[in-house]
């Protein structure tokens, strides 16, 4: 018994190492192919859990929705301190239109298309385009870094992942609470989303301040890299404890903090009584690479966890799914075409456009129904799961083509309205891969 106890534990180790060399394969692997590593990974997960049934989904067991969550503020986190004030300055006005755009007509056209052609009631066929409303901010944030794009389109797909985020947990709890209720008010769904973000963003904002005016004493401090992300998991945590969204608050406080220098700069220019009392720092660039490694490591845990979660047992919802997530990609188009400046280029504009995948909230969200007896709960979170994957999917894919075939000419062609791309030979000039 001991025996075997040692070889499973052996194994154990050598299937960590295996992974994680595995991870640093298929980052390799995007300059050449573009095929995104979170794919890759996520097909591990498929392999190992639906699959093969070597991992069952429950195999992080009530801790597991806690240790999910804790990786995506740190890699929320980590990804908004590489935003920079210049460029969330020029791309805010077109975030917010795209955001909102983008998840009505997904949300709308998903639970009409839910309504009218199968057999569940209206607030439920909703219920569903609310879950897959949003995009997925732990599947953006790494896929955009190895994206050649203008900073402001970077900054466009971060936010929106975000914001988009918040929209489709606030409405979805509404709409859970309408289906036990028997009421659906929509104006105080609007009212909770606008509460739920003006002050999760002031706390994000003070709480960044306060940290920067105590990092010259953390820096102090041997071993203290871990220190500040274990200061983002109490600012997310005292959020989410006021009833306020937590992801928001993350957001702000990478933002912020990331961009201390430039504060600071201007802080010094008008001689501002808290520049001269606190003395405010900005990050290292220890921590920051500390930041980058933890999130590498925890990225590949986090997607091979996704794919172990997903369920396929029903062939008829994952066709649903397919369908379902090819209607999100096409309904993207006009969103795109109504929101975004004409000022983006072709090529950015495209990305915008299949850049649409669904993850940890979609799939955390569509838990709920079940997990509070609502009718057809099972039904939802199917549906769900299988979307998450096509979406991710559809999302490689299409980056895939439009960097090496002629689907790149048919979607510049959509956006001919837009501005022209980089000349080749310019730092932003998205060059084809040898291959």
């Amino acid at each position: 018994m001991l025996e075997y106890t040692n070889m499973h534990i052996a194994f154990s180790i050598i299937s960590v190492g295996v992974l994680v060399f595995l991870a640093y394969f298929f980052a390799w692997l995007f300059k050449f192919v573009r095929i995104p590593d979170v794919l890759l990974l996520m097909c591990i997960g498929l392999l190992l859990g639906p699959l093969l049934g070597i991992v069952p989904p429950d195999f992080l067991g009530e801790a597991g929705n806690t240790i999910v969550m804790l990786i995506l503020v740190m890699i929320l986190f980590e990804g908004a301190t590489k935003l920079r004030l210049q460029y969330l300055q020029k791309a805010i006005l077109g975030t917010l239109s795209l955001t909102l755009i983008s998840f009505l007509l997904t949300t709308l056209g998903v639970g009409f298309l839910l309504w009218k052609f199968l057999p569940l009631d209206a607030v439920l066929s909703f219920l569903i385009g609310a879950i897959i409303g949003g995009n997925a901010t732990a599947v953006v944030v790494p896929l955009i870094e190895k994206i050649k794009i203008k900073e402001e389109a970077k900054t466009t797909l971060f936010l929106e992942s975000g914001l988009s985020d918040v929209l489709s947990i606030v409405l979805t709890l509404g709409l859970i609470a309408s289906l036990e209720a028997g009421v659906f008010h929509i104006d105080s769904v609007v009212f909770n989303i606008i509460i739920m973000s003006v002050m999760a963003v002031i706390i994000g904002g003070i709480s960044a301040l306060f940290w920067s005016f105590f990092l010259n004493k953390v820096h102090n401090v041997h071993n203290s890299a871990f220190a500040t992300p274990a200061f983002v998991f109490i600012v997310y945590g005292i959020t989410e404890l006021l009833g306020y969204s937590g992801l928001v608050s993350i957001i702000v406080f990478g933002i912020i903090l990331g961009n201390i220098p430039t504060l600071v700069s201007a802080a010094k220019e008008k001689h501002t009584f808290l520049y001269a009392m606190f003395h405010p720092q900005p990050l290292s660039s220890r921590e920051l690479s500390f930041f980058c490694e933890i999130v590498f490591l925890i990225k590949i845990f986090f997607f091979i966890f996704i794919g172990i979660s997903l369920n396929f047992n029903d062939l008829s919802l994952i066709l649903l799914g397919l369908l379902l997530a090819l209607f999100i990609f096409t309904i993207r188009i006009p969103a795109i075409l109504l929101s975004l400046p004409k000022s983006t280029p072709k090529f950015d504009a495209s990305i915008i456009t299949v850049t649409l995948p669904r993850g940890l909230a979609a799939g955390v969200l569509a838990l709920i129904p079940l997990q509070r007896g609502l009718e057809n709960g099972q039904i939802v979170q199917d549906i769900a799961y299988a979307v998450i994957f096509f979406s991710v999917l559809l999302t490689s894919l299409l980056i895939f083509l439009i960097y090496n075939t002629k689907i790149r000419k048919l979607y510049e062609h959509l956006f001919h309205e837009f501005a022209e791309n980089p000349k080749e030979g310019s730092p932003e000039y998205p060059k084809k891969p040898d291959l």
